[in-house]
């Protein structure tokens, strides 16, 4: 299993899949080609939003006399996390602070509409919209302000003849959790499949660090350290108790 961890080799998900029917010794038996590419992009998207590795750049525009907009999709992938903002004209940044700081530095940032460039923003969370919106201050007056964005995607679905977006080095992230939903789907594979979780989080969270340590100045979006645990209980296992209960 360990022979997969941080091979700087670029990969097709073809290659990928073929590693983890491999690993698993059962093609086309048990688990088939899709229930494995499933699991591929199942890890390529929960990568994507806890490391932010899918970077894009793009740029949005925010109407006049508005202090919101939300983020825009980049080839069809959703942005969900700018890093950098700037103003596209003037090329000034626009810096981002929290939801509470907008009141320290606009007291009235709601209805505050002053000049063509955006000074400030923060990321509002699609917990009560259909969107991840980016609101502004202060807004443009007239027109459209434009904004140059960097920002982090999640990625379509793949298929088996696309490249990942992941790093080179860090491709394997995509073999050991297909990986562990292989053996999670087999009875009595438990412990395998906590092995490969937890490949999986820890090769997951020295990619989030070496993301972070390209925002040397701590400003911008930052990927959290990945700190979950999965508790792991096949089908066949919870049977089992189930069974017992009956028979009494």
């Amino acid at each position: 299993m360990d022979g997969y961890l941080g091979r700087r080799v670029i990969m097709l998900v073809s290659q990928i899949i073929d590693n983890v029917q491999n690993e698993l010794a059962d093609k086309a038996v048990y688990r088939t080609d899709a229930f494995v590419l499933e699991a591929v992009n199942s890890a390529h998207k929960l990568t994507a939003v806890l490391a932010l590795f899918d970077e894009r750049r793009t740029t949005m525009s925010v109407a006049g006399t508005r202090n919101m907009a939300g983020l825009p999709k980049v080839s069809s992938s959703e942005m969900i996390a700018p890093e950098y903002v700037a103003n596209t004209t003037t090329g000034n940044r626009v810096n981002p602070v929290s939801l509470r700081e907008f009141e320290l530095y606009a007291s009235e940032w709601e209805s505050k509409v002053d000049g063509a460039d955006v000074d400030y923003y923060t990321v509002l969370a699609p917990y009560h919209n259909a969107e991840t919106e980016l609101w502004c201050i202060p807004a443009p007056t007239t027109g459209t302000t434009d904004l140059t964005l960097v920002g982090a995607c999640v990625p379509v679905d793949l298929t088996a003849t696309d490249t990942p977006r992941l790093p080179e080095g860090f491709q394997d992230l995509l073999f050991y959790y297909a990986l562990f939903a292989g053996y999670a789907s087999e009875p009595g594979r438990a412990q395998d499949a906590t092995i490969a979780y937890q490949v999986y989080v820890r090769r997951t969270n020295e990619l989030v660090a070496e993301i972070k340590s390209r925002f040397p100045s701590d400003q911008g979006f930052k990927p959290r350290p990945v700190e979950f645990r999965y508790d792991l209980i096949t089908r066949q296992e919870q049977k089992l108790p189930e069974r017992e209960a009956n028979a009494g």
